[in-house]
C-alpha cells in the first residue's frame, strides 16, 4: 500500500462523518437563504440575495445584532473573570473546599432553558428571590423591572452567565491542575510575588484552557435561544432578541425558511469569524511557548 495514501484511509471516516453532518448542512442552508421557501412542503423560487438584502433592512432583525453584541462582550468579560478568580481560590485546600466546589459546579449540570426557568422565578417582580433580597436588605431603592424592556438583555445575560462560569470554572481548575507545582514554588523561591506569578507563570500556561473557555463563551453567545425562549420570548416589544433567536421565530414561527436559513448563514459566517481566528491564533502562540 503507497505510505502517502495511508493517513488518508484512516481520516476518510472522519471527513465522511464532517461531509455528512457539517459540511452539507451548511451548504443546504445556504442554498435555501437564496430561495423564498415557506415550510417544508416545497421547494422555494430562486431570489438570488433578496433575503439578505432584507435582512440588512430590517430593524427586528438589526435589535437582534446589537443585542447579540452585547452578548459577546458581556460573556466574553463576566464568566471567564469569575471563573479563573474562583477556580483560583477552590484550588487551594481548605475546610469546606468540596461544598463550595459543589455550590459553584452545580449550574453545569443544568441546561440553559432550565436555567432560564429558575432565573425567571428569581427575577419575579415582589415575590421573586432577587426582590426579596433586596428589600430583605433594605435596598428596595435598587429593584427594577428585571425583565422589562430596560434590564431585560442585561438580566438574561446574569442568568446564562451564571451558568456558563461554571463550565469555565472546571474548564480553568482543569489548566490549573496542569500546571506543574515545581514552577510555582520555584517562582516562591525566587522571591516572586502573587502578581507576578499569577501574569508571568499561571496565565501564559493556561492558554490551552483559555482557547475552550473563550470560544465556549462565543459560541453560546452567539446562538443564545433556548434562555432567550423560556425568560423573555425575546421580550418585551423585541428588546431581548438575538440573532439564534430571530432565526428560531423567521423559521419555526412565521415559516419563512429562506429568511431563517439566511439569518442562520449570517450567524455560522459570525461564528466562523470570531471562534476560528481566535483558536488559530491561541494555537500559534502556544507552538511559540513550545519551541
Amino acid at each position: 500500500m503507497n505510505a502517502r495514501l495511508t493517513p488518508w484511509l484512516f481520516l476518510m471516516p472522519a471527513i465522511l462523518i464532517y461531509g455528512i453532518f457539517g459540511a452539507y448542512p451548511i451548504f443546504q442552508t445556504f442554498a435555501i437563504s437564496l430561495t423564498d421557501q415557506v415550510g417544508v412542503a416545497a421547494p422555494g423560487k430562486f431570489i438570488g440575495l433578496q433575503n439578505y438584502i432584507t435582512l440588512v433592512q430590517d430593524e427586528y432583525f438589526l435589535n437582534s445584532l446589537k443585542n447579540t453584541g452585547i452578548w459577546v462582550i458581556a460573556f466574553l468579560i463576566v464568566p471567564n473573570s469569575l471563573a479563573i478568580t474562583i477556580a483560583l481560590l477552590v484550588k487551594q485546600t481548605f475546610w469546606g473546599a468540596s461544598l463550595i466546589k459543589t455550590v459553584f459546579f452545580l449550574p453545569l449540570a443544568l441546561s440553559f432553558a432550565i436555567v432560564g426557568v429558575i432565573w425567571g422565578w428569581i427575577y419575579e417582580p415582589d415575590v421573586g428571590l432577587l426582590d426579596q433580597l433586596l428589600i430583605g436588605l433594605g435596598l428596595d431603592g435598587l429593584i427594577v423591572e428585571w425583565l422589562g424592556p430596560d434590564a431585560a438583555t442585561y438580566s438574561v445575560i446574569a442568568a446564562a452567565a451564571w451558568r456558563q462560569t461554571a463550565f469555565a470554572t472546571v474548564v480553568f481548575l482543569a489548566g490549573l491542575s496542569a500546571i506543574p507545582t515545581e514552577l510555582i514554588e520555584a517562582a516562591k523561591v525566587d522571591g516572586g510575588t502573587r502578581r507576578q506569578i499569577f501574569f508571568r507563570i499561571t496565565l501564559p500556561l493556561l492558554k490551552p484552557a483559555s482557547t475552550i473557555a473563550v470560544s465556549s463563551a462565543l459560541i453560546h453567545a452567539l446562538l443564545a435561544t433556548e434562555i432567550v425562549l423560556t425568560m423573555t420570548e425575546g421580550g418585551p416589544f423585541g428588546s431581548s432578541e438575538v440573532v439564534g433567536y430571530r432565526m428560531y421565530m423567521e423559521t419555526f414561527w412565521n415559516y419563512k425558511f429562506g429568511y431563517g436559513a439566511a439569518i442562520g448563514v449570517i450567524v455560522t459566517l459570525m461564528t466562523a469569524t470570531m471562534v476560528v481566528p481566535y483558536v488559530r491564533r491561541m494555537a500559534k502562540a502556544q507552538e511559540r511557548d513550545w519551541s
